[in-house]
């Protein structure tokens, strides 16, 4: 009878968008432990989450570039062929894109991405301050940035120092680029700041600085009513995050503000909503809503309020799932972003020796909680611990900055190929943004082989997903004295096709080399540095982005990618 049961009962599938260790993993290890067989969509396929026994397959999808073509037709293909009953997105980049193509994915895979209300509310740091403040939600006192402002009207209605936000962390066209915050301190910074800022005043709003700790309360919704909620209290915070929290028992005045925000735009999934709080007087404030899975969220999972779960629960089989109750005072870390932390406040320069003392001091003592069952790892769990393995291992080899492997120069690849292959080689000069050292080179390439132009085919590409960038004006200046034309040149993201297509890739640095390794590890043999064009040196030598910098700094790197094109000629021809 067990047997026949097992043969009928269905095997549920999810794909969950993303690859960090904390949002991402807790989502796959809570889907995986309940038998549903979890693929995931990484952006980074060396990511040590992707190590996790609970993920059946990976899928690398295009970026979305270009109004998301590509990236439609292969996530409408992969959703075809893979039949998935959910998808969950752990970030903007991915839920944006999903929220905006709905409509054209298979209807009976579901979702998991607000509603057109909560999308407004939630995504929009501006809305979210609105609806706070008609549903009497404490905000930090701010206002939007007008195009008539100046520093007097500014600083007449907020008290120095404040912070600048952009309204949206990531938004359309430049979906891979994450906005960022600035805090202004002085008369002067603002005076300087302003004027850049009234170009996209729209963009953007000031906030006076509320001092206090941060705080999240998570929540399960099902058309504007919660289902579940839990809180966490960040123990170890710096510069506005934090990988050291604990559970608390919920405050009940916070639940109630979130129950009155979800409610306003009937809402159903799963957020987190970030507070921060002044332990002295007991004053709050709302700062930000996460409605996706954020990360925190291994902590709540770890104490049995499976916020993933309980969504494809409420989603996928319909089922309203009971609320759980919680441990308070168990604390969740995520251990190597905890130590760089703890490191950068060592480093100080006017943090005073005594408070240095008490940090490593009270650092070292909470490892005693695993000991007593009252700390959980992000990245650790004793049923799924390769994750943990593998970010050890890359943690030690970043600490180390080892060179990567070179066994072989450009020019002995390029005779291996030759005697291999009939048809043109295709090489390709990879960069980050492919929009200085890569175009140029590509072109120059072109030029100097142009009697090898039936052997050798040249193109070049960024490793960064952005498209349509022109190249700087330096840029432009110092190759047009080396008689190379970058004026009509406009970047290329290093897609899958221009991956397959060709034959060996040149790069300029090491970080070229870890962002391709990342992305397309099963080709990073055919990687090489341009610097080791004839032989391999002892040690190895990178030309650095010259992005932003002196029109000397350009010609300086202009010239030494030719030095390198020329010896690799001069031997071509020599055979």
């Amino acid at each position: 009878m067990p047997c026949v049961l097992a043969a009928v009962m269905p095997r549920y599938k999810a794909l969950v968008i993303g690859d960090d260790t904390r949002s991402f993993l807790a989502t796959v290890r809570s889907l995986g432990r309940q038998s549903i067989e979890v693929h995931a969509a990484p952006y980074f396929m060396v990511a040590p989450a992707l190590q996790s026994k609970y993920i059946t397959e990976v899928h690398r999808l295009p970026y979305y570039l270009n109004g998301g073509a590509d990236w439609l037709q292969a996530i409408q293909q992969l959703v075809s062929a893979q039949r998935f009953d959910i998808i969950i997105p752990c970030e903007e980049r991915s839920l944006l894109p999903l929220y905006k193509h709905q409509h054209e994915l298979p209807s009976t895979c579901v979702l998991a991405i607000p509603n057109h209300q909560a999308l407004d509310a939630f995504f929009d740091k501006l809305n979210t301050r609105q609806l706070a403040t008609q549903l009497d939600v404490p905000v930090a006192k701010g206002r939007p940035l007008s195009e008539h402002d100046t520093t007097e009207s500014i600083l007449a209605e907020l008290r120095l120092p404040i912070v600048v936000k952009q309204r949206k962390s990531y938004s359309w066209p430049d979906l891979y680029v994450r906005t960022s915050v600035k805090f202004i301190e002085s008369r002067t910074q603002l005076d300087s700041m302003l004027p850049s800022l009234i170009k996209g005043c729209s963009d953007f709003f000031f906030e006076e600085i509320f001092a206090g700790r941060g705080l999240g309360v998570s929540v399960l919704c099902q058309e504007g009513d919660v289902l579940q909620a839990f809180e966490h209290h960040r123990v170890h915070e710096l510069s506005g995050s934090s990988y050291y929290r604990k559970s608390v028992p919920l405050d009940p005045h916070r639940l109630a503000a979130v129950k009155r925000m979800v409610k306003a735009v009937a809402y159903t999934g799963v957020a987190m909503f970030e507070f921060k709080l002044d332990e002295q007087t007991g004053t709050w404030i709302l700062l930000e809503v996460n409605a996706r899975p954020w990360g925190s969220l291994p902590l709540p999972v770890s104490l049995g309020v499976d916020f993933p779960y309980q969504l494809f629960t409420l989603l996928v089989l319909k089922t309203t799932p009971p609320a759980v109750a919680y441990r308070p005072n168990v604390y969740g870390r995520n251990f190597f972003p905890d130590l760089w932390q703890l490191r950068a406040i060592i480093a100080e320069p006017l943090a005073d020796k005594p408070r240095k003392l008490i940090t490593v001091a009270k650092w070292a003592a909470s490892f005693f909680r695993p000991v007593i069952g009252r700390e959980h790892h992000d990245v650790f769990t004793w049923d799924d611990p390769r994750p943990a393995w593998l970010e050890l291992k890359q943690f030690v080899q970043e600490r180390r900055n080892s060179p990567p492997p070179r066994t072989e120069s450009v020019l002995q690849r390029l005779r291996f190929l030759q005697r291999k292959k009939q048809a043109a080689i295709q090489i390709a000069f990879i960069c980050q943004g492919n929009i200085c050292r890569s175009p140029y080179a590509q072109i120059k390439a072109s030029e100097i082989f142009l009697h090898d132009k039936n052997r050798f085919i040249f193109c070049s590409a960024g490793m960064l997903p952005r498209n349509q960038r022109a190249s700087p004006p330096h840029a432009v200046d110092a190759a047009a004295s080396r008689l190379v034309d970058l004026r009509n040149h406009r970047s290329t993201h290093a897609n899958e096709d221009l991956i397959k297509n060709s034959d060996l890739f040149i790069i300029f640095d090491k970080k070229n080399y870890d962002s391709f390794q990342a992305r397309y590890p099963e080709r990073v043999n055919d990687v090489f540095f341009i610097s080791d064009a004839v032989e391999i040196t002892p040690k190895l030598k990178i030309i650095d982005d010259p992005d932003g910098l002196s029109i000397e700094i350009f010609q300086k790197t202009y010239l030494e990618i030719d030095g390198f094109l020329y010896q690799i000629l001069s031997e071509i021809e020599k055979s």
